[in-house]
């Protein structure tokens, strides 16, 4: 299976975000711990929004045999198969294809994981998450009805 989300000590994704407050953002591995199968990386995000300081947060991510997670959000879980559903209210998710194309600023990307879902389903608008193999997150796309917006990967290292 590939692997939509390395986790790789040193590893450093730029974003684009696109939306009613433009600016970037970039996530960075600062540590990456196994035990067993279980794989756990410090990550650190700063977010610089135009007129404003930069923003840094830390978070974990969480790989395990149900799959990957951001913090408490459940980017996606194993094992990675269309049609496969989840939810993290008030957004529910499902796999819609493992073989999205798309690009961004960094490049092309091909054999994507491409996870859809619905916010208050559907009432509060919808989403796309595009993850590439060997990647990561490469573009998120939120037709959120409050603040849409498209985070677009700019640049990567590792």
């Amino acid at each position: 299976m590939p692997d939509y989300f390395p986790l790789v000590k040193g590893a450093v994704r730029g974003y684009l975000i696109d939306g009613s407050r433009p600016g970037s953002f970039t996530i960075e591995i600062l540590e990456v711990a196994a035990a067993g199968a279980v794989a756990t990386a410090k990550c650190r995000r700063t977010q610089k929004m135009p007129g404003e300081p930069a923003r840094i947060d830390e978070f974990a991510v969480t790989k395990d045999p149900a799959g990957v997670r951001s913090g408490p959000d459940v980017e996606f879980n194993f094992p990675v198969e269309i049609g496969r559903t989840w939810i993290s209210p008030p957004r529910r998710f499902w796999i819609e294809a493992l073989d999205a194309a798309v690009e961004t600023p960094a490049g092309k990307f091909t054999g994507c994981l491409q996870v859809a879902y619905l916010i208050a389903e559907g009432d509060g608008g919808s989403g796309e998450r595009f993850y590439a193999p060997g990647v990561g997150l490469v573009k998120v796309v939120e037709n959120d009805e409050a603040e849409p917006f498209t985070w677009s990967l700019l640049k990567k290292s590792r």
